[in-house]
């Protein structure tokens, strides 16, 4: 008896708690948004930059020489290699993939050739007669177009180039026409500059890079005055071709801000 009443109970206890328990199954689970993580931001290519570079050089000089209407005394030729080094400031915009720039930079470097006149030489140059030439800085004022790859920027530049070339030419003494003579012209040339480089960041705010650049200087065809041997003046005019490839490295002061990653 005492064991039918306790089931009885259990019974009528389950039947109690049945509705509750149902109830409970049929109300929805809370849902939680799982955390989004930021976006990573892009590495930034806009704003002001300030750097520095050093690489070698090698180039190719031009010269005329002319008294009047006699034949011109043609010189040409490799000069030596040479270091070069100095700065660079400039600025850059990015949109998307496209990185718009201008920069300037300055750089000192010292290419030198000679050359002496042989035997057989056209009047009124004669045998023995040196000519030097010489650049020690050149500078530039370029545009600059990229397309970046986060952290990797590849890139064309171009404009005008300024340098200066030193010309000594020493005249040896001539009977009843000169006594030695030398003649020195230093003078800012102006031309144009080519080339492209890539640059990659390393850090916020560092880029490190390489750069190939192809750059005329000339002062026309009209002759620069030199001076004069004797009664007779002397005229000439240079031409100047130069390669370089440089190592450079740039602090970015990000004036635009940080340029967000796109998903």
């Amino acid at each position: 008896m005492r064991l039918l009443k306790t089931a009885l109970l259990a019974s009528a206890a389950c039947a109690i708690a049945a509705p509750g328990f149902a109830a409970d199954l049929s109300r929805p689970v809370p849902y939680t948004k799982a955390p989004i993580a930021e976006p990573i931001s892009a590495y930034n290519w806009s704003g002001f930059y300030l750097g520095a570079n050093a690489g070698g050089k090698w180039s190719s000089f031009d010269q005329d020489f002319r008294s009047g209407t006699l034949l011109p005394l043609a010189i040409s030729g490799d000069s030596n290699a040479s270091w070069l080094a100095g700065g660079q400031l400039g600025f850059m915009w990015q949109t998307g993939q496209f990185v718009f720039g201008v920069e300037g930079d300055i750089d000192a470097t010292h290419l030198h050739n000679s050359f002496t006149a042989p035997i057989g030489v056209v009047a009124p140059f004669v045998a023995g007669d040196t000519f030097a030439v010489k650049n020690d800085w050149q500078a530039s004022a370029r545009g600059r177009l990229g397309w970046a790859f986060d952290r990797t920027l590849l890139y064309v530049t171009g404009g005008g180039a300024w340098a200066n070339v030193k010309t000594t030419a020493t005249f040896v003494p001539v009977v009843g026409v000169n006594a030695l003579t030398v003649l020195t012209n230093n003078r800012t040339l102006f031309g144009w500059t080519v080339g492209g480089g890539i640059d990659y960041g390393i850090a916020p705010g560092w880029s490190i890079g390489a750069e190939y650049r192809f750059t005329r200087f000339e002062n026309g065809n009209n002759g620069t005055t030199f001076g004069s041997v004797g009664a007779l003046p002397i005229a000439f005019d240079t031409h100047l071709d130069t390669n370089e490839v440089t190592a450079r490295i740039n602090y970015h002061f990000n004036y635009a801000g940080p340029v967000a990653a796109r998903y």
